[in-house]
């Protein structure tokens, strides 16, 4: 199934990742106009943007734990009615070795960009989707919201509160022509955690592997296209059967 987005505009938060790639590159051969947002990368999002097909692609930086980066971002996208929000700070820790001081800021750092990040650019996208007909939000969670991420508390529980706000925003949003739709993969194949990907990983799913890039971004941009209006508020897992809930 071909699918074209001709005459959508994307923003795609946390362009330069593994993930961020592939969606960038998923939307742009479907005809979409891609906002590639980045934060500290900026040769590597150049790059990705000369190596996407088409026209109108732009980028843009913020920091989106600053609520104050957010909005100057969003006032200076003239087009939006897609956003993706992939963006996501995750950071191993043992919490026996921690002092309260550094576990504060390990939570504080973490919340900021995966949940208050996600939460701030939503209500200013969607209050300029309500006035130009409605839009679409992806946001790209994760299994660890579900089975617990012992190594990762912050990350895990982020999107654990990430999944809900997305399914609350579903129902507040929906008499505007807003629809919400979640992402949850578990290892993908990516810069990030290629080195610690290993054969007990790839056991974890029958087909004896971990997600490709691709296979979420697939998933993301079926979601973009028309016709999946009443999936609204779902949590879709791409992680191979490797976990159920």
């Amino acid at each position: 199934m071909k699918i074209d987005l001709s005459n959508n505009s994307v923003l795609i938060t946390g362009s330069t990742g593994g993930i961020g790639k592939a969606l960038c590159h998923s939307f742009a051969k479907a005809n979409a106009k891609v906002t590639l947002h980045f934060n500290k990368q900026k040769d590597t999002a150049k790059n990705l943007i000369n190596s996407l097909p088409g026209d109108g692609h732009s980028l843009i930086q913020a920091d989106l734990s600053n609520s104050n980066e957010i909005k100057d971002m969003v006032g200076s996208i003239s087009d939006l009615n897609i956003v993706i929000n992939n963006a996501a700070l995750v950071e191993q820790i043992d919490i026996n070795k921690m002092s309260y001081n550094d576990w504060m800021h390990y939570w504080r750092k973490t919340l900021d960009v995966n949940l208050l990040g996600p939460a701030n650019l939503t209500f200013l996208c969607a209050n300029r989707m309500k006035v130009n007909g409605g839009g679409k939000f992806i946001n790209i969670s994760s299994r660890g919201a579900f089975r617990g991420e012992p190594k990762a508390p912050a990350y895990g529980s982020s999107k654990s509160a990430l999944n809900s706000f997305g399914q609350s925003m579903a129902l507040a949003l929906a008499r505007d022509n807003i629809f919400f739709y979640t992402i949850a993969p578990g290892f993908v194949e990516t810069d990030r955690v290629k080195n610690i990907i290993n054969d007990e990983i790839r056991a974890q799913s029958p087909l004896n592997r971990v997600a490709k890039p691709e296979e979420v971004a697939q998933t993301a941009l079926w979601l973009a296209s028309s016709g999946n209006d009443f999936l609204t508020g779902s949590i879709i897992d791409v992680n191979g059967a490797s976990y159920f809930r």
